[in-house]
C-alpha cells in the first residue's frame, strides 16, 4: 500500500456528490437504450394490460420506484383537547349566521 492509512495523494477526498465515473457511464449508456426503446415498452405494457389488468399493474408498480421518490410515512399527532371552543355555541344561537331555508 503506498500511502499510509487515512493519508492519500488527494487528502480532501472525492467531493460529495460527485459520481463515480463508471456509475456515470453505465447510466448514461442504459439512459440512452432505454430512450432507443420506449416505444416498444408502451406496446408490450398495452398488450400485457389487455392480456392481464393484474400484471399490468404489478409491472406499473415495480417500475415506479425508479420513476417516482420513496414515500416516507409522517405520524401527526396533536395534543390539543377535542373540546368545542367557548364562543362556539354564541356562532351557532345567532340569527345573523343562520342560514335561510325559504331564501
Amino acid at each position: 500500500m503506498p500511502f499510509k492509512k487515512g493519508k492519500s495523494g488527494n487528502p480532501n477526498g472525492r467531493p460529495k456528490g460527485v459520481s463515480n465515473k463508471v456509475t456515470t457511464s453505465t447510466r448514461e449508456m442504459f439512459t440512452a437504450m432505454i430512450e432507443g426503446k420506449i416505444k416498444y415498452i408502451s406496446n408490450n405494457l398495452d398488450l400485457l394490460n389487455e392480456q392481464s389488468p393484474e400484471k399490468f399493474l404489478k409491472a406499473l408498480t415495480n417500475l415506479l420506484p425508479y420513476v417516482l421518490p420513496k414515500q416516507s410515512e409522517t405520524e401527526i399527532t396533536l395534543n390539543e383537547p377535542r373540546t368545542e371552543p367557548s364562543w362556539f355555541a354564541d356562532v351557532l344561537e345567532r340569527e345573523d349566521q343562520k342560514d335561510s331555508i325559504d331564501g
